[in-house]
């Protein structure tokens, strides 16, 4: 029985390293930045993103980055093509988690459409996924007569370079063309012009299972059972002597 003890108290010690490096982020990430949108490809000005602030613009663990920035890999279709599996380590890093870091793995195609691509007189409400000269993951849409927004979507992959461990991401992004329907933004990307213009995303990471420890809690519940089972130990040993 003692022996038992103690070889539990030696693998919940021998344990408490590993609950201590686990520190995937959890939670809602909101950042910004500037976007650059030609035929084909997705070009984030300087590589780089804002992370928003206040804090409370984030959720769960990326609060503690609040203020910090990020670098960001430039999206190219092809090869970053839509609708196939993708494997781009290091899409997404962060200056204040340097262990932390997001793969790229699906480029969801658009789904509003080419059918209002060729309309060619704009209104609010109009909506179009261009699809030439390859599918594109662009969702248009007129806000107004003068103005539109697109957005794409992906999936990913957060990554803890120190123990290997992953959890899901989503990410959303938007950017805003306060003074350029779609049709007009067509007409200029097809013409082989950049159009530059502000973006935001939003990512979320799965939270971990429901009755799982976070590593804090974890750690404590290792350090009890360590000390619970020396001192067992310990006490029997008095006994004898």
């Amino acid at each position: 029985m003692t022996k038992s003890v103690l070889a539990l108290s030696i693998i919940a010690l021998v344990s408490i390293p590993m609950a201590a490096r686990a520190s995937l982020i959890t939670g809602v990430l909101n950042v910004t930045g500037t976007v650059n949108i030609s035929l084909g490809d997705i070009s984030f000005e300087g590589g780089a993103f804002n992370i928003n602030a206040p804090a409370s613009t984030q959720q769960g663990g990326f609060m503690a980055l609040e203020g910090t920035t990020g670098t960001i890999d430039d999206i190219t279709n092809p090869p970053d093509a839509t609708g196939v599996a993708l494997d781009e380590t290091d899409f997404i890093t962060f200056a204040a988690a340097p262990n932390i870091s997001f793969t790229l793995t699906f480029l969801f195609p658009g789904i509003d459409g080419a059918g209002e691509c060729t309309d060619p007189i704009p209104a609010t409400g109009q909506m179009c996924t261009p699809n030439v000269p390859d599918q594109s993951p662009f969702n248009l849409q007129n806000t107004s007569a003068t103005a539109s927004a697109a957005s794409f979507n992906i999936l990913g992959t957060e990554v803890d370079t120190l123990t290997g461990d992953t959890i899901p991401v989503t990410g959303a992004f938007t950017e805003p063309f306060t003074a350029m329907t779609y049709q007009q933004l067509e007409a200029d990307v097809f013409a082989g012009d950049t159009i530059t213009t502000a973006f935001s995303a939003q990512f979320q990471t799965e939270a971990l299972p429901s009755g799982t420890p976070e590593p804090s809690s974890l750690l404590e519940l290792m350090m009890g059972i360590a000390l619970v089972g020396i001192s067992v130990v310990y006490r029997r040993k008095l006994k004898r002597t």
